[in-house]
């Protein structure tokens, strides 16, 4: 037992010394940094010394520390840098949510088209299924094999859970067409936060190229707008509709009132923005509206509030003039349930005719 304990001894010796010889190693190390750095501080110094002995004037107290200050912000940047280029490697950007039948088995989708609805246009909804709009596995296919997704937008009742959103509910359990915003209540006045909702749900959603977004009175030729945006897929961020500008009303009693139009200066003439019966972004845009959420300004006007968003962002805007409601034959779509109520004679009248399948309009007058 003694021996045992005589020969343990050199052995915690050896520890011992082996630890401070580590322990100095890393003093070195240390100490041999610090250095470094301040020869590096030396030799900056030096040269703004020589640089400034030439024009006949003295390194300040201020100046010093202006440039040790700027060699940390050069470190911190250099930090930013690697933590962009890995963030970067691991596909940062907005969350992407799948679903079962809302992605295709390979490749990004080609648009997501996401149509403006409320509780009271049923009747506009079947007009559009039985028109322009595949139904059931025929929608499916049409995202499968040509990336185009379809939907109906809409919000939920003030009164949650009452009579409109279970009758919502029910059409989508039938039709399996519709995106609804769960956190948005639907109501005219809320029209331009539901396009910022849509924006920002449907890039969360889907991965495509471009999100549009469409009025519920209007006919789509999907093949003619396929071959329209193919034009524009090879450029990272477009803005897509019929450009206009106009007057900014400021009379309350006007139609287009604009609450904030003083905003505009004192021409009172909007910037150049897309008409908001149809119009898209990219998916760079679409991408900004979702992470900037919820510090973009809403205006009165959709259509007003997309364009002042894009105004200081790097944007080509693209002026398609076949989404112009003027386009006639040669346009993307036609106004086919675009009706006017006369109220003397308490008819509909239609101001614009499908160019073809024009049965289904017989049925819809009788919604006025």
């Amino acid at each position: 037992m003694r021996g045992r304990g005589h020969t343990g001894a050199p052995q915690r010796g050896s520890m011992t010394s082996l630890i401070l010889i580590m322990l100095s190693f890393m003093a070195c190390f240390y100490i041999g940094g610090r250095l470094w750095q301040d020869a590096e501080t030396r030799l900056l110094l030096v040269g703004l010394i020589e640089k400034n002995e030439g024009k006949g004037q003295a390194v300040s107290v201020d100046e010093t520390l202006k440039l040790i200050d700027c060699k940390d912000q050069k470190k911190r940047v250099s930090a930013l840098e690697m933590e962009l280029a890995a963030a970067k490697s691991q596909g940062f950007s907005t969350r992407r949510l799948r679903a079962e039948n809302q992605t295709r088995a390979a490749g990004r989708l080609h648009v997501v088209m996401g149509i403006n609805t409320g509780f009271g246009q049923h009747a506009r909804r079947d007009s559009i299924r039985n028109t322009w709009m595949p139904k059931g596995t025929a929608l499916k296919k049409l995202e499968d094999d040509k990336g185009v997704v379809i939907r109906f937008v809409v919000g939920r009742s003030a009164n949650r859970g009452d009579s409109l959103d279970r009758f919502i509910d029910d059409e989508n359990n039938r039709t399996h067409d519709f995106l609804i915003l769960d956190d948005h209540v639907e109501e005219p006045e809320e029209i331009p936060r539901k396009a910022k909702k849509f924006f920002a749900t449907a890039v969360e959603t889907w991965d495509a190229d471009f999100f549009l977004k469409v009025d519920d009175d209007v006919y789509v030729n999907i093949d003619k707008l396929g071959e329209m945006l193919a034009q524009h897929w090879d450029k990272p961020r477009i803005y897509i509709g019929c450009m206009k500008s106009g007057e900014v009303f400021s009379d309350s009693k006007q139609r287009w009132y604009e609450p904030e139009w003083w905003k505009f200066g004192d021409q009172k003439g909007y910037m150049r923005h897309a008409e908001a019966r149809m119009y898209g972004v990219s998916r760079a845009l679409a991408q900004y509206i979702s992470i900037n959420n919820p510090v973009l300004h809403v205006y009165r006007h959709e259509d007003v509030m997309v364009g002042s968003w894009m105004l200081g962002l790097d944007v080509e805007h693209v002026d398609e003039r076949r989404l112009c409601c003027s386009s006639g034959q040669a346009g993307l779509y036609h106004i086919v349930f675009a009706v006017r109520l006369l109220s003397r004679c308490n008819m509909c009248q239609v101001l614009f005719v499908l160019p073809r399948n024009t049965a289904f309009l017989a049925g819809y007058l009788g919604v006025c």
